[in-house]
């Protein structure tokens, strides 16, 4: 090593200014030796790293213009004794000589001493850390690029990372970008799309909280799938553009656990239920009719020991707060495929005793497994040509979020927001502002259809524009009845608000959810306090909306997940009264844009079938040659649960034995309930095939359709280019042949030999060009005027 004596530094001027914009006056002795100390120990301490530490330090020195490295290596080059070196102008020869030992001594001696002399010892600290970080995160790339990396040692080497303080030092995006790549590659999803999103935003200490959460066998390696990864890089994404604000309701992320992709495999192979894989490739009656005896089969089956264990610690570090197990498949979420409600998610309360918890959380992940043989995904992955991608479900295992009221827990508000609205109920609505489905209570219902009465829509561009037009209508139609997990009966119910708000229960944010109904009108409450009986409140949200900042909130969030995806998308969150939780997020089905088509004035009054003047959106379908209506008297007076189930699936055997996109359906209310006594619980895989999906609305029997934007049977429909068209037959001006439809002859029994004949006077198949002189029918709609007609043509 050369002598630091032989090296004296050079007289810069004091005061200089760096290209950093740093002090570059040479330091006092003392500092100088303290430097020496802090230098000397990293050094002693690292050995090995010595010639990264020196390369680090040499370049910042370049970096801030204290000495160039030419500079450096021109004055090593004399102290070694080396003669200087003669510019060079042929640009075919090397313009430096590599150095030799005792140039490379002489460089690492100056390097220290110019340190000493300029650098504090919080700078050495940085550089050193520095170094030590660019060290890590390139062995940790090595790794993760390796294809046979088990998950025990990813882990290990990004808590490794992750024990390097954070300091000052940050890695350029450029040095890390690679190996964020490759760690969300192994851990999240390897669809190419999400990767270029993700490795903006993903940082490697975010893997090291997936990797702290996640349950799977050491020597295996799968990933969190894209449920938990579309939520994990919106909560990301929001959380930066956030940070440091004063915000109204910070965005938050649940508390969450996974169990990898790889899992499952393990748990087939030690049930030996492998075979089970080939039910994707059966007829779709087929998977349909043999579902329930596969959920049954993968409830009673085993765990494996090291599975069954991670999720025992789960719950014992939970305790008894109720959870949801939620699938996150690999397909799920993705551009282009965002499987929406296609497999399980599970409630559960989660009380009693410890056994009896890890008895229902097995049973709750066994059923998301069995999902994957559902009609409704295997039917969905057909149509999209994912059908022989071998599935691997991870599965997302939350606790809910909500508060504690009595022996109930639910959140203050819930609901799913979309960043282009695709169903506008007025002029003034813009469709790229976006769309909100708010309830009370766990989000299933903005979501799914369900019950008798409608989440609040809120149009972000015209936010306090209903779709209702008076008073009685908003009453009729708001929320009555709120999802919520009942500790005391330890499940998932539906309680009404008076169920909830006690004496003894001080409802967050209540004053903000509810408005007051008294002498035929609605009044928001004046206080933070609710001073009126729950039976007089009703579920309108006007407050939140009129007098906080959540709209534009929302609106701003949406605009900044669609602005980093780079496409439209959608979200489902949940609220506390404190934190904003994404829940999910993943790009949004759009339906297609089609010109306002021309309303014809000519059409002879026998000739129409329908038309409506209330939610149209614009297009034209022609060449109909069949309708599929459900009679609404016959349905109502179906006797038993499992008779109008057994309607929902002879239409679903209907749909696959009509030729695709020549029929449409018209039945009565809500296509896709829940509730099996407001319409027929048709599935996905019933209505797939249909051109067109028609809710009649009749006074008298009760029935109601929903506009049901934002639900997930809303968004099957989208992606499968199914139009939606409600009907009001009891509103002045409409009309409604409803004698064309009954007593045209019924093609049943000759397009399903199989059909059971009992059904036949519910179930009509109307040939449309057997009793139209050939004709075939033809639906016009004009949004922009509000009006469609279904004629004969």
């Amino acid at each position: 090593m050369v002598a630091d004596a032989a090296f004296q530094p050079d007289n810069r001027v004091s005061g200089e200014c760096t290209p950093a914009g740093r002090m570059m006056a040479e330091q006092p002795l003392t500092t100088k030796s303290v430097v020496a100390e802090r230098l000397d120990s990293y050094l002693r301490q690292r050995p090995h790293f010595s010639e990264r530490i020196h390369r680090e330090l040499l370049m910042e020195l370049h970096r801030r213009g204290v000495a160039t490295i030419n500079e450096i290596n021109d004055r090593a080059r004399a102290l070694a004794g080396e003669p200087p070196e003669a510019a060079l102008d042929d640009p075919n020869q090397a313009e430096r000589e590599r150095w030799n030992e005792r140039e490379r001594e002489a460089v690492e001696s100056l390097t220290r001493d110019y340190v000493c002399a300029h650098f504090s010892a919080e700078d050495v600290d940085d550089l050193v850390n520095l170094a030590l970080k660019r060290e890590e995160v390139h062995n940790l790339e090595i790794v993760a690029n390796r294809n046979n990396v088990s998950f025990r040692e990813l882990a290990d080497n990004i808590a490794k990372f992750c024990k390097l303080p954070m300091g000052e030092s940050r890695l350029a995006p450029a040095e890390v970008v690679g190996t964020r790549v490759a760690l969300t590659r192994h851990l999240v999803s390897d669809q190419l799309e999400f990767i270029g999103i993700a490795k903006k935003h993903i940082h490697i200490r975010d893997f090291h909280n997936i990797t702290e959460h996640i349950i799977g066998s050491d020597h295996g390696m799968g990933r969190i799938g894209g449920k938990a990864g579309g939520m994990t890089l919106a909560h990301r994404i929001l959380a930066s553009a956030e940070e440091g604000k004063d915000v109204y309701l910070p965005v938050a992320k649940p508390e969450s656990f996974y169990l990898r992709s790889d899992v499952i495999e393990d748990f087939l192979r030690l049930n030996r239920l492998d075979e089970y894989q080939a039910q994707k490739y059966k007829p779709i009656e087929d998977v349909g009719r043999e579902y329930e005896m596969i959920k049954g089969v993968f409830r009673n089956s085993e765990f494996p020991l090291k599975v069954a264990g991670g999720l025992r610690r789960i719950l014992e570090y939970i305790g008894t707060h109720p959870l949801i197990v939620r699938s996150s498949s690999l397909l799920e979420d993705r551009f282009g495929t965002a499987f929406s409600g296609k497999y399980a998610s599970v409630f559960l309360a989660n009380q009693g005793t410890p056994e009896q918890r890890l008895r229902a959380l097995l049973g709750a992940v066994a059923e998301v497994y069995a999902s994957i043989m559902a009609p409704d995904p295997i039917l969905y992955r057909r149509e999209h040509n994912l059908i022989d991608y071998v599935e691997e479900m991870a599965v997302l295992i939350q606790k809910v979020v909500g508060v504690r009221c009595g022996d109930f827990l639910l959140p203050c508000f819930a609901g799913v927001a979309f960043s282009r609205n695709e169903y506008r109920w007025s002029p003034r609505i813009k469709r790229d502002d976006g769309l909100l489905r708010l309830v009370m209570g766990l989000g299933t219902r903005a979501v799914d259809r369900s019950g008798s009465d409608y989440p609040r829509m809120v149009a972000l561009s015209a936010p306090t524009l209903r779709p209702e037009s008076t008073v009685n209508e908003i009453v009729r139609g708001a929320q009555q009845t709120m999802d919520v997990m009942d500790l005391q009966r330890n499940r998932l119910t539906s309680i009404r608000l008076p169920e909830l708000l006690t004496d003894e229960v001080d409802f967050p944010m209540l004053d903000k959810l509810v408005s007051i109904y008294r002498d035929q009108e609605l009044f928001a409450p004046t206080g933070l306090r609710v001073d009126a009986d729950p039976r007089q409140m009703v579920i309108t949200f006007d407050k939140i909306i009129r007098e906080t900042q959540f709209v534009d909130r929302v609106r701003g969030m949406l605009a900044t997940l669609e602005r980093e995806y780079g496409v439209p998308i959608d979200m489902e969150f949940a609220c506390d009264g404190e934190r904003f939780y994404v829940l999910q997020c993943r790009t949004q089905s759009q339906a297609a844009d089609h010109a306002p088509a021309k309303i014809p004035a000519d059409i002879a009054p026998q000739d129409v079938v329908f038309d409506a003047h209330r939610y149209v959106r614009s297009g034209l379908i022609e060449g109909i040659e069949s309708i599929v209506y459900v009679d609404p008297t016959g349905y109502d007076a179906l006797p038993t649960r499992e008779k109008r189930i057994e309607t929902a699936r002879l239409i679903g055997r209907v749909n696959h034995a009509l030729p695709p996109k020549t029929f449409v359906l018209i039945g009565p209310g809500r296509w896709g309930s829940n509730d099996i006594l407001l319409g027929v619980p048709v599935r996905y895989a019933d209505i797939s095939n249909c051109r067109m999906l028609i809710e009649v609305s009749r006074r008298k029997d009760g029935f109601s359709p929903e506009v049901s934007f934002g639900t997930h049977f809303f968004q099957d429909l989208v992606e499968a280019n199914i139009h939606y068209l409600p009907l009001y037959p009891d509103e002045a001006g409409n009309r409604f042949n409803e004698a064309f439809l009954k007593n045209a002859p019924n093609s049943l029994m000759s397009v399903l030999p199989t059909a059971e004949p009992e059904l036949a006077h519910i179930v009509h198949v109307v040939h449309v060009p057997a009793v139209a002189n050939g004709r075939r029918m033809t639906i016009a709609m004009n949004g922009e005027s509000d009006i469609a007609v279904a004629f004969l043509k």
